[in-house]
């Protein structure tokens, strides 16, 4: 069983990765790139700060609990790799020519799950929850966490199943982080609006 699911993401990650071609790898190399997203990310920010407006100690709450996020995300998906030590595609020879490595580095030697995935996703689901009362841009989010995971794929840097369990734990981790923060503020009365 656990032969055929590998097969069948190696099958797609050599499908998917193939769709890609060299006129527009300047692109997914941009779209890859964590600090590309950057602004992206201030605009989130200032939307939920503009829409509330928060006390001093409240913004201070909200970026803790932000930091947390991706800190977590990210860690574990380090520990995964780390535990699981499963070589990237770009790592693996049996593979590694079958796909096209657009990325001049691979990233590490393994790739289970995906940082990239979690990251995003816990992102677009955390912004999700907090926006949806007052701006429907949370739900495009989504959109973007897809197209984050799948410039992995196409750089050739990650198998699905890497974006798909990573995308996931993204979902759920965001989710809780929401929640998470709700109850600071209900709890706590950090969280107040301006007269």
């Amino acid at each position: 069983m656990f032969d055929k699911l590998k097969s069948l993401d190696i099958d797609l990650l050599i499908f998917l990765n193939n769709l890609g071609s060299e006129q527009f790898d300047s692109l997914w190399l941009i779209i890859t790139n964590k600090y590309t997203w950057i602004p992206l990310y201030i605009f989130l920010i200032y939307l939920h700060l503009y829409n509330i407006r928060l006390k001093i100690r409240s913004i201070f709450l909200f970026f803790f609990v932000i930091g947390i996020l991706i800190l977590f995300t990210d860690q574990s998906s380090n520990l995964s790799k780390q535990f699981f030590e499963i070589l990237r595609p770009c790592n693996d020879e049996s593979i590694s020519r079958l796909i096209r490595v657009v990325k001049t580095g691979c990233g590490g030697l393994y790739g289970f799950f995906s940082a990239h995935a979690a990251n995003s996703f816990a992102i677009a689901t955390f912004f999700y929850f907090i926006l949806n009362k007052y701006n429907r841009i949370g739900k495009f989010l989504f959109i973007w966490a897809i197209v984050i995971s799948y410039s992995r794929v196409y750089c050739g840097v990650h198998f699905p199943s890497d974006i798909i369990i990573g995308g996931a734990y993204g979902l759920i981790a965001g989710y809780i982080a929401y929640i998470f923060y709700q109850n600071l503020m209900k709890n706590q009365s950090f969280f107040s609006k301006s007269e």
